[in-house]
């Protein structure tokens, strides 16, 4: 293709029609789609983009004689790479109304593919507590010729974490700059919530922040800048790859940690002990969020340099005071404020946020699970009981942190800055 003559007709008027593109998720529930369609007025709010329909069939969602899946705007943001009046536009898929609906005002119903309805649905039971989300998203730039990571030597058989990548500058470390600049400079024009990026653990391995975000709004925000991460990727031709261990070798892969609070935890005087509550109701749910974390998870509990403490796996909860190998991370300012928020590392790079974000509102605010057709609709199993699988315990190394919980000394890091002597206190 000819990027130069694709610029050319870039800048052509439109003659004031505005190119909406529609962006939603098939079949699969992580398979970004998007299709243009031209409107002939410049919309202000979602309920000014018409509903529009897609090919079930061919996005994998529809099998019967009625292929027709429903595309309902949720959210408009300015399109970065368009520019002008042009925009993006989120939408959740619908099932088609039954034949008996009104035909003026027909009801639609959520697709069992939709994960975002249901999502909603726990954000708006749980808006008394406040729930905030943030998310460190991964990924690694590949050769779209050999899916081998840029940067990295041809023969090589594996990555290497390395000291110099994180946060690296120069030629052969922070390798793919340029990409990663687009995407921040274009998510910020789009109005998402991105609030930093910077070059990861291994070169070509790179990462960005989404968040703070209220409710629903973080997996939003977070599928348009993997949409953004996509088109891009055609234009550099490379290949954006949020796959948790693309190649093999002694790294940690590529993970979503998402950070989690409500206003319970923030609470000054209280917030400690709600968060230590937080901790054993998601010790109890263990193997059901990680069913749900991700496809192919496991790869980053697997061999040198993986997420999984020394003879440890991915069945093992843990808790760590800053320790980002744990399940659950502590931030310094908890153990110096005694409220706050937690990270939960568990999630890899391809997860559903709509999942996730809803499974922690929904366990850590004990909320039901939204069933549809009587099934859930998420693959989590059912319930916030016991998980056999999982440790017994929330341990840090061999010791209980919960049966020291009242004494934060004990809580301190393995290997902290400075020795904190901070008392937990109960009002």
């Amino acid at each position: 293709m000819d990027a130069m003559l694709a610029n050319h007709f870039a800048g052509l008027s439109t003659r004031g029609k505005v190119m909406a593109e529609y962006v939603w998720l098939g079949g699969s529930g992580s398979d970004l789609r998007s299709a243009t369609k031209v409107l002939n007025f410049v919309p202000r709010t979602p309920a000014d983009v018409p509903l529009w329909t897609s090919d079930g069939v061919a996005t994998g969602q529809e099998d019967g004689p009625c292929s027709v899946v429903y595309l309902k705007p949720r959210s408009i943001h300015p399109d970065p790479l368009r520019g002008g009046d042009h925009i993006l536009v989120l939408c959740d898929t619908f099932q088609a109304p039954s034949v008996e609906s009104d035909v003026a005002s027909p009801e639609l119903h959520p697709h069992p593919t939709n994960n975002r309805a249901p999502c909603d649905r726990v954000m708006r039971a749980a808006a008394a507590s406040q729930p905030v989300f943030s998310c460190n998203q991964q990924y690694t730039l590949l050769n779209p010729q050999t899916c081998w990571p840029i940067g990295w030597p041809e023969r090589a058989t594996g990555a290497t974490s390395s000291s110099h990548s994180y946060c690296g500058t120069g030629t052969g470390v922070a390798v793919g700059r340029e990409f990663a600049e687009t995407h921040l400079r274009s998510c910020l024009h789009a109005g998402l919530r991105v609030s930093g990026a910077m070059p990861d653990s291994v070169p070509g391995q790179w990462s960005y922040q989404v968040g703070p975000c209220r409710g629903i709004e973080l997996g939003d925000h977070l599928w348009l800048s993997r949409y953004l991460l996509l088109r891009l990727s055609e234009q550099f031709k490379v290949i954006a790859s949020t796959d948790p261990k693309p190649v093999p070798g002694d790294w940690s892969g590529n993970g979503a940690p998402v950070k989690f609070s409500t206003r319970e935890t923030r609470e000054e005087g209280k917030g400690w002990f709600v968060i230590q509550e937080h901790l054993r109701r998601l010790q109890n749910s263990h193997m059901q969020h990680m069913v749900a974390y991700g496809v192919g998870n496991a790869k980053r509990w697997q061999g040198l340099g993986s997420k999984a403490q020394p003879g440890g796996s991915l069945l093992d909860f843990t808790v760590g005071m800053e320790n980002r190998n744990a399940s659950i991370r502590i931030p310094h300012s908890v153990l110096l404020q005694k409220r706050g928020w937690y990270e939960d590392r568990r999630p890899s790079s391809n997860m559903d946020p709509y999942l996730v974000t809803m499974l922690l509102a929904c366990t850590c605010l004990q909320l039901m699970l939204p069933m549809t057709d009587g099934k859930l609709a998420a693959p989590c199993a059912s319930g916030t009981g016991n998980s056999k699988s999982a440790s017994e315990t929330i341990s840090r190394g061999s010791s209980s942190i919960l049966d020291e919980i009242d004494d934060l000394d004990s809580f301190a890091p393995d290997t902290p800055p400075q020795k904190f002597r901070i008392k937990a206190s109960r009002s």
